[in-house]
């Protein structure tokens, strides 16, 4: 893990796990702390978030609102990125196969 992201993912991990925490509170701290990061790095670090707590907190991982607040910006920031990059018809978007072989 490359130790840029490893330093994001601890910040997500905190910010996810921040006591009374609810989705405009999470929405809210990463785009303070994190808007000059790019998007699928964020969102790759809200997915691992979700993933640590669940392997860390192992049977009751699908009632974790943590966890569950994470996934849920995850989808949020990745429609926005999508539309996003439509609106602007990016040229030369990373493409699935691009990713897998």
């Amino acid at each position: 893990m490359r130790k840029d992201f490893e330093t994001l993912l601890e910040n997500v991990l905190a910010a996810v796990m921040a006591p009374e925490n609810d989705a405009l509170a999470l929405a809210t701290k990463v785009h303070s702390t994190m808007a000059d990061e790019a998007a699928i790095t964020v969102i790759r670090a809200l997915l691992a978030a979700d993933r640590a707590i669940a392997e860390t907190f192992n049977g009751d991982a699908e009632r974790r609102a943590d966890a569950a607040l994470a996934r849920g910006l995850a989808l949020t920031l990745a429609e926005a990125a999508d539309e996003l990059a439509h609106e602007r018809g990016d040229p030369d978007p990373i493409r699935l196969g691009d990713l897998i072989h």
